[in-house]
């Protein structure tokens, strides 16, 4: 049964729903649509000229009849089994046909054909390969991977996710050459996934791949159609999602990673010998910094004389040692790549202009508390960077806000038994806590909602950070002053920040 004024309700605020009142055999019927979402030529065509058409006097379970066995001209026609299920037929670019008295209603695809055709691949450009690639209708791409791949033993699967978006995921893959494991397991990540909307590749890559403990990517993504179906024919599962141009493969490995599409469209030889320069490559880019580290610090004798003396000379007026030059270049290249590794990264930039600004203090004694407070603004936007990353890496829960409040909580107590001398620096004391506090909260919550190596590190390096600061807190304020006070102070300090720039790389 579907209710139609509450069917009708449902929509009454939207701009493009509309309603057609249509006499059939002397019952007045009501049509309901969504403009935009549905053709109105369609509807005039195939849903009201028929009904029109029946003129003969007839009850409404006799019309209701008529209609479902041909009485409409539409290629699909289903039979809303609640009023909920209506309103899911037309947000589907169905139009829905109430008959009032009896309670019924009938669902006649009419959807509009309005879409992208398909076109050349964008990013992934080919010679010789084929020139169309995935578009944001989940048909039109399924139909282009049937055109390549022309065997009744290709599976497609389809899943609904997100209870607002109602987004449907089709999961591809060819009997007999796939694992049956493989696309049972994606189905049941996809049948778990529990969330409002799945507007974004994220939104699915996220729950797809669960718990990450590589540093690879578990998922391959592409935009040519030719590509997606020889992986499908290597046997992965592919996943194609309604509203997204991609396709997504699984499982992936290093191998598959580093070849390219066009090498399947050259000889044996070519593809080959590109593929091992890819991995020569993957080699010199992991290992020549590390080599230029240890040549320039520890081996100078296996520099030519002339670039040793290059290298001394251009770095006479640069404060920081070569290992640093080397580690600040590697945490640049991860800077606009993820979220997380660049708030990380602004996070080590304002700690180091912090210490910066802090043995200022010593050189310029006239000026010692203008460049305290500068390089403790410096941390405490430090710790403003870090603390959105931690909510990125993984999901941003109670917890977390909570365990800092409680943390604050204890750091504030602490300044009774200690009895501290914050005098004008009282409140900014008092922020800056707050802060590192919610910082330590975030990064230990996040071991606890996420096991990966990220968060094991994102947890040790914000509690050392939060044992640093403290004991920086009593080494400045409190009357107790023990020689060993500075020594807890650098000895934690130092591996928090590298912990968390060692966290950018894990995953």
């Amino acid at each position: 049964m579907v209710d139609g004024r509450a069917l009708t309700a449902q929509f009454e605020d939207a701009a493009d729903f509309e309603t057609r009142k249509v006499l059939c055999g002397g019952q007045l019927l009501t049509v309901l649509f969504l403009d935009g979402l549905t053709s109105g030529g369609d509807i005039a065509e195939q849903v009201v000229r028929p009904l029109a058409q029946m003129t003969d006097e007839a009850r409404e379970e006799v019309l209701y009849t008529r209609a479902l066995q041909g009485g409409v001209w539409c290629a699909s026609v289903k039979e809303p089994e609640s009023t909920q299920h209506a309103a899911e037929l037309l947000v589907n670019g169905f139009c829905v046909i109430l008959f009032p008295k009896s309670g019924k209603a009938l669902g006649c695809e009419v959807k509009t054909g309005e879409k992208r055709s398909p076109s050349p691949p964008e990013t992934e450009n080919t010679v010789k390969g084929a020139k169309d690639a995935f578009t944001e209708t989940l048909r039109t791409n399924t139909s282009l991977v049937r055109r390549h791949l022309r065997t009744p033993g290709l599976r497609l699967t389809e899943t609904v996710i997100g209870k607002r978006t109602l987004t449907k995921v089709t999961v591809c893959w060819i009997d007999r050459l796939t694992d049956p494991e493989l696309p049972r397991r994606m189905q049941e990540r996809l049948s778990s996934i529990d969330i409002d909307g799945a507007l974004s590749p994220a939104a699915i890559e996220e729950y797809v791949t669960g718990s990450r403990r590589t540093a690879f990517p578990l998922l391959e993504y592409t935009e040519r159609t030719d590509h997606f179906c020889q992986g499908l024919l290597d046997g992965q599962v592919g996943l194609l999602t309604d509203g997204l141009p991609l396709g997504y493969l699984a499982p992936v490995g290093l191998g598959r990673l580093m070849r390219s599409p066009e090498d399947r469209a050259t000889d044996f030889f070519s593809a080959s010998m590109l593929r091992l320069l890819r991995y020569a490559a993957l080699g010199v880019s992991l290992l020549l910094p590390a080599l230029y580290a240890a040549m320039a610090m520890f081996h100078q004798q296996m520099l030519p004389t002339k670039l040793l003396l290059s290298i001394i000379e251009s770095k006479q007026n640069v404060p920081f040692s070569t290992l640093l030059e080397v580690l600040g270049l590697l945490c640049a290249s991860f800077v606009g790549k993820t979220a997380y590794g660049t708030l990380v990264c602004l996070g080590l930039i304002f700690g180091a202009l912090g210490d910066a600004l802090l043995e200022m203090t010593e050189c310029r004694p006239d000026r010692k508390n203008g460049f305290f407070l500068a390089g403790i603004a410096a941390f405490l936007l430090g710790h403003l960077m870090y603390i959105p990353a931690f909510l990125t890496a993984v999901h941003a829960r109670v917890s977390q806000f909570a365990l800092g409040l409680i943390l604050f909580g204890v750091l504030f107590a602490l300044q009774f038994p200690l009895k501290l001398r914050l005098g004008r620096a009282q409140w900014p004391v008092y922020l800056y806590g707050a802060i590192v506090a919610l910082m330590a909260g975030c990064a230990i919550c996040s071991a606890f909602i996420s096991a990966s190596v990220r968060s094991v590190l994102m947890l040790l390096g914000g509690a050392l950070f939060l044992i640093s600061d403290t004991f920086l807190l009593i080494r400045l304020f409190s009357p107790y002053k023990k020689w060993w006070f500075g020594t807890v102070v650098l000895a934690t300090y130092y591996p928090a920040q590298i912990l968390l720039a060692l966290s950018i790389l894990a995953v």
